[in-house]
């Protein structure tokens, strides 16, 4: 790993953002953002979502951060204390050099461009502070607009994961599988 500050700090946002890592103070504001239902239906939550689900959910984040496994943090507006969203660096491998990416914004904030703004942060932090070769993202065939974010972003669509997420009532949707690899991310820089 290649570091010149502690891998778990928070990179510095573009304006109007700032990020800090996830704390379980931070359990009320998930549950009441996870728990919007279009918020939970894109991420293939059942709805009306438990709070308990979101609190154990939010134990294992903070236990896989101790262990070195992931970064979580939460995304706040400069002006307001009320975060934005929740962005990850998740299922950390530091022996293959690999971590997937995670994020979730409020309905609130859903077309301001919010991850387009962010997600590059996120790419460079991976692979300048966590020493990554390769970030992986997997998202539901019914998020078109988080496909879209990431395609931007440089990641290649690898394929289709057939029925690979359960949903809530007993289906399973399939998942879009995509990468980005540091040299393709470091050639891009440069153009």
């Amino acid at each position: 790993m290649t570091t010149s500050s502690s891998p778990l700090s928070s990179p510095e946002a573009p304006e109007p953002y700032r990020l800090r890592l996830i704390t379980r103070d931070d359990a009320d504001e998930m549950v009441a953002m996870y728990g919007e239902p279009e918020t939970a239906r894109s991420l293939n939550l059942e709805v009306p979502l438990r709070p308990e689900i979101i609190r154990e959910k939010l134990a294992v984040d903070l236990e896989a951060m101790r262990r070195g496994e992931a970064i979580r943090w939460v995304l706040f507006s400069r002006e307001d204390e009320k975060p934005l969203g929740f962005l990850s660096l998740f299922n950390w491998n530091v022996k293959a050099r690999r971590a997937e990416v995670g994020y979730m914004v409020a309905r609130r904030v859903w077309g301001q461009g919010v991850m387009k703004t962010l997600l590059p942060v996120m790419v460079r932090f991976g692979f300048e502070q966590m020493g990554l070769h390769r970030m992986e993202a997997l998202v539901s065939v019914r998020n078109p607009a988080s496909l879209r974010v990431l395609t931007r972003a440089g990641f290649r669509q690898e394929g289709v994961l057939r029925s690979y997420q359960p949903t809530p009532g007993g289906g399973f949707v399939d998942m879009h599988m995509l990468s980005l690899l540091e040299d393709e991310w470091r050639a891009a820089l440069a153009t």
